[in-house]
């Protein structure tokens, strides 16, 4: 019996991720039922097998969550591409320290930690922007495009508030968008050409891009 439960906690949680980078009306009511089906393999694990193995299966679980979540946002990325008949590769998902950043990026607002923020004199939010637009100076391919068309750590920071306001600052299949879009050079060499078109269709075919790997040259024809 408590073979059965180690095979199926790794499968189970594989779909929690999986459904994590999913959309779709029942997306809520599925995430509850895998939720409870995890918990309650992991309970019975603790009646069947002791609490020794019952520990076993929560670090089962949990390993088997962060190893499987670059394979479930290529595969929900292949089912976004599948669904609207387009033909893209996925672009992987962010290198860990830029998913690190995104994750502090985009955070959901919290009170508490805007009030600490306050009475501590920081700013967290200011301070992953920073380490983003450190993060993308870093790099050999970003920096020739910045130098290429003349843009400043002031210009790309402009530019990440931009796509927040258009709705590029959401998840998808791993990659906080706005933060991806000047971190990947195809998508930030995409960005600045069209700096004068609208911001609103950029942002849009980028989400594209990163959700089910479409051709941004294509999208903008």
């Amino acid at each position: 019996m408590i073979y059965a439960v180690y095979v199926a906690l790794p499968v189970v949680a594989f779909l929690v991720v999986l459904n994590g980078f999913l959309k779709g009306a029942k997306k809520g009511q599925i995430d509850v039922g895998l939720s409870l089906l995890l918990i309650g393999l992991i309970i019975i694990s603790f009646f069947i097998a002791g609490w020794k193995l019952g520990l076993l299966s929560i670090a089962i679980a949990f390993i088997s969550a962060i190893i499987t979540r670059p394979i479930a946002a290529r595969l929900a990325s292949r089912f976004f591409a599948a669904f609207s008949g387009s033909q893209g590769l996925y672009v992987g998902s962010p290198p860990r320290r830029l998913q690190k950043i995104s994750e502090d990026l985009g955070k959901p607002f919290d009170p508490s930690e805007a009030m600490e923020d306050i009475f501590k004199g920081g700013d967290r939010k200011s301070s992953a922007e920073n380490a983003l637009l450190d993060y993308c100076e870093q790099q050999p391919a970003i920096q020739a495009l910045l130098k290429e068309f003349n843009i400043s750590r002031q210009d790309l920071k402009e530019l990440y508030h931009q796509l927040l306001m258009v709705g590029a600052g959401q998840w998808t299949c791993g990659h906080w968008v706005a933060a991806s879009a000047l971190a990947y050079p195809e998508p930030l060499r995409y960005l600045l050409k069209r700096r004068k078109e609208s911001m609103l269709e950029t942002a849009f075919n980028l989400l594209m891009y990163f959700e089910r790997g479409a051709a941004l040259e294509t999208l903008s024809s």
